[in-house]
């Protein structure tokens, strides 16, 4: 089993990638230890606690710990936006993880909307222009991301933030 990742040409070191969920229940550690077979060092999963229950991968968190990943979480309502001041350390982390060479991959529920947002957030934190980083990501992804305007709007808040 390979995992379908969508692997960002960006400049600089580290590996970003986006995917749709992995297969919860009894696939799931399946489903980790190919992301670790892949290279994966860090998986940021975007979706929320209810989301993980009604797609079996409530124990996502301990299977991809055991797998050998660093688990992040960073829920996030579907097709919503994030709220800056909560996510910005994590975020903060994770760009400094891909400075370092590691290879991070988000995920939410189709790997289109917040997953892109996230890797689009990480992408910026490491100098990267907005309308450059979305281009990557939708060559990466091959469609059109994120799933909304307010969640492309995001990364322009950041951006501020980042410039205040």
């Amino acid at each position: 089993m390979r995992p379908t990742l969508y692997t960002v040409d960006h400049p600089g070191p580290g590996r970003l990638s986006t995917m749709a969920k992995p297969r919860g229940g009894d696939w799931l550690h399946d489903e980790m230890t190919a992301l670790n077979a892949e290279g994966v060092d860090v998986l940021v999963c975007a979706l929320t606690p209810l989301e993980l229950d009604e797609t079996g991968l409530g124990a996502e968190a301990l299977s991809a710990q055991v797998a050998g990943l660093r688990f992040v979480a960073i829920p996030i309502p579907d097709r919503d936006v994030p709220d800056l001041a909560a996510v910005l350390p994590t975020l903060q982390q994770l760009a400094e993880q891909l400075r370092g060479g590691a290879h991070i991959v988000t995920h939410c529920r189709f790997g289109i909307g917040r997953a892109s947002l996230l890797a689009a957030a990480l992408l910026i934190l490491n100098d990267n222009a907005p309308d450059e980083v979305w281009n990557q990501l939708e060559q990466a992804r091959g469609l059109t991301v994120p799933d909304t305007q307010e969640q492309r709007e995001w990364t322009n808040t950041l951006v501020k933030h980042l410039r205040a």
